[in-house]
C-alpha cells in the first residue's frame, strides 16, 4: 500500500523576491542546486544509534554526543518533468518571471507525489511560499490521496495553508499528523 499524496500548486509571489531568495526557492522545487547559504545541521542521534542507516555515519562532538551532521533536504529533489507513479499525468515544477503592465511577481506551478518522508520539508515549504505570496488571492492548490478521486481544495487563511475537507477548513495532509 502507498502513502501517496497529489500536490498540486499555481501561486504568483512577489516580485521583489531577492537573488538568495529565488535560489532557495529554485532548490526547494528541483529546480537548481542547494544554496551555499544552507548549510549543514548537526543533530545529535545518542538515542538512535542503532536507527541509522549506511549512509549515516555518527562521530562525537566535544561533548562527547554522538552526532551526525546532515545538509537539509529539498521539499522536491527533481523539478524536471516525469511521468508519475501513482497518479495520473506528468509531475514537475516551473517558474517564471512575469512582468504584466509593470506587476512584477514569479509564477509558480508544481504537481507532486508527496511520500510522508518528505512532509517536512513540504511543511516547511508551503509556510516560506505562504509567506512571499504577491497578493493573498494569488494561490491555488490541491490535495489528493493518490485512491481518492476528489480533491480537497488548498488555500491561504491568516498566513498558513489549509485544505477544504467536508466544508470545513482542517489542517493540509502534511500538518494532519501535528492535530492527533
Amino acid at each position: 500500500m502507498a502513502d501517496i499524496h497529489e500536490l498540486m500548486l499555481a501561486m504568483d509571489l512577489r516580485g521583489d523576491l531577492s537573488e538568495t531568495e529565488l535560489a532557495e526557492l529554485r532548490w526547494h522545487v528541483g529546480l537548481g542546486s542547494r544554496p551555499e547559504h544552507i548549510a549543514e545541521k548537526t543533530i545529535i542521534v545518542n538515542e538512535v544509534l542503532d536507527l541509522l542507516d549506511d549512509e549515516q555515519e555518527p562521530v562525537r562532538d566535544e561533548n562527547g554526543d554522538w552526532v551526525i551532521k546532515e545538509f537539509p533536504q529539498p521539499a522536491w529533489s527533481d523539478g524536471s518533468p516525469y511521468a508519475a507513479s501513482k497518479i495520473p499525468g506528468a509531475g514537475g515544477s516551473a517558474l517564471v518571471r512575469a512582468d504584466d503592465h509593470g506587476d512584477e511577481r514569479w509564477a509558480l506551478t508544481c504537481r507532486w507525489e508527496i511520500h510522508p518522508d518528505g512532509h517536512a520539508e513540504v511543511a516547511e515549504l508551503m509556510s516560506w511560499l505562504a509567506a512571499r505570496l504577491h497578493k493573498n488571492e494569488s494561490f491555488f492548490g490541491y490535495q489528493r490521496w493518490y485512491e481518492d478521486d476528489e480533491p480537497e481544495l488548498l488555500s491561504v487563511r491568516d498566513g498558513e495553508v489549509v485544505a477544504r475537507r467536508e466544508g470545513a477548513l482542517v489542517a493540509p495532509f502534511w500538518d494532519e499528523a501535528e492535530e492527533e
